[in-house]
């Protein structure tokens, strides 16, 4: 773990932490009828923040177990999610009524409001982490995307291309429920298919169940997919040799592959991910330089990259379109500010369509998940994608 993310857990650790303590404080107004004290709150902080910081780590290695460990692990994450959501709230209640209190004098109500106001957004804060772990959790949205590629001809802008990314196949997505997903693509007739990586999450054993039900996905011109993180930490022979054996999924690894379109051309271009560096915000690669120099310059060229971080090494070396995913979305986002979401932490390109220069990069909330199972207002994603020409 870098410094930065070592910063971040350790501010996430005290956010849940005083999050937990407020919490406390309103439980106490109601139950006894005054809060915490000033020593009571700073011990419960303290009590916390050792217990979640002991928690954490336990946690993350557990987060992909099965049985009991894996029911535990995730409760408490689920758990320390709804106490962030809700010790902002409750701050937010706190400080206004009880400054509206100490302006107007009122001290008498300013408790019952606490109590009453702190209620609802308990509630709000829990029933929302609970929605997301259920009905969110089984939201996926087909999304409609026109897409500007220089040079693309009247050929190339009537493909129907369907982008899928981030299926995080193992215990949080088995073969059943992947089946539908591979299902409702399949219904949308795609002429081309692209895979943007995570296909597969840490466990190798699921390999073979995943592979059987990818290779159902029937594209036109093809089924082309790449690597993310998350296939070099399940294993990259494994995801390598599952996808060569038991699928027609043309994987490309550092390289490009012309498709013949009605009279027109396109070169579809995958690279590899490291598995390193993956809170990179930005990143270079030399096979993507190696690549340019490859294609010729004439050819319409889509990038499918996992990580966003390339994009703007991708546009400079002359690739107009970049399909990324790695982010999910956040997977948790507020209402009407989608960018505000969990996912900032590791890239600025957290959702959707960028622009730098002539490049432009979609960033799609993927369909699987990343530790829990969880979505508010993101949910799961398959794109439709219409190739629009753009001037050279």
């Amino acid at each position: 773990m870098n410094a930065r993310m070592l910063r971040i857990l350790v501010l996430m650790i005290g956010l849940v932490s005083l999050g937990e303590v407020l919490i406390l404080h309103w439980a106490a107004l109601v139950l006894r009828g005054s809060g915490l004290s000033l020593g009571q709150a700073l011990l419960g902080g303290v009590g916390f923040g050792a217990l979640n910081a002991l928690a954490f780590p336990w946690s993350r290695r557990r987060i992909h177990a099965r049985g009991l460990a894996l029911v535990l692990s995730r409760t408490w994450i689920l758990g320390s999610i709804a106490a962030l959501f809700t010790g902002v709230l409750l701050a937010t209640v706190f400080v206004v009524v009880g400054g509206a209190g100490a302006l107007l004098g009122g001290e008498s109500g300013v408790d019952a409001a606490l109590v009453w106001l702190g209620g609802a957004v308990v509630a709000l804060g829990f029933g929302s982490v609970a929605w997301g772990a259920s009905v969110g959790n089984y939201r996926v949205r087909v999304d409609s995307v026109s897409l500007p590629l220089r040079g693309a001809s009247a050929s190339l802008e009537a493909l129907r291309i369907v982008q899928a990314t981030d299926f995080h196949i193992g215990p949080l997505l088995r073969a059943e429920r992947l089946r539908g997903f591979v299902k409702r693509i399949n219904q949308l007739e795609p002429d081309l298919v692209v895979l943007t990586g995570d296909l597969f999450d840490f466990d190798p054993a699921y390999v073979e169940e995943g592979c059987r039900e990818l290779g159902k996905l029937q594209g036109r011109l093809g089924v082309y997919a790449v690597l993310g993180n998350h296939d070099v930490y399940t294993g990259v022979d494994a995801v390598v040799e599952g996808l060569r054996s038991l699928t027609s999924i043309r994987l490309l690894r550092d390289e490009w592959e012309r498709i013949d379109v009605d009279g027109a051309a396109l070169a579809i271009v995958g690279i590899d991910d490291t598995g390193q560096g993956w809170t990179e915000r930005e990143a270079e690669s030399s096979a993507l330089e190696r690549l340019a120099r490859e294609i010729p310059d004439d050819l319409p060229r889509l990038l499918l990259a996992h990580r966003p971080s390339y994009f703007t090494h991708a546009s400079q070396l002359g690739f107009p379109l970049v399909l990324s995913g790695h982010t999910h979305g956040g997977q948790v986002a507020l209402p009407f500010a989608h960018h505000l979401n969990p996912s900032r932490m590791i890239s600025d390109r957290t959702r959707g369509i960028f622009r730098n220069g002539a490049g432009t990069l979609y960033v799609s909330r993927g369909l699987g998940m990343a530790g829990l199972p969880l979505r508010i207002n993101c949910p799961r994603e398959i794109t439709l994608i219409q190739l629009v020409a753009e001037p050279s």
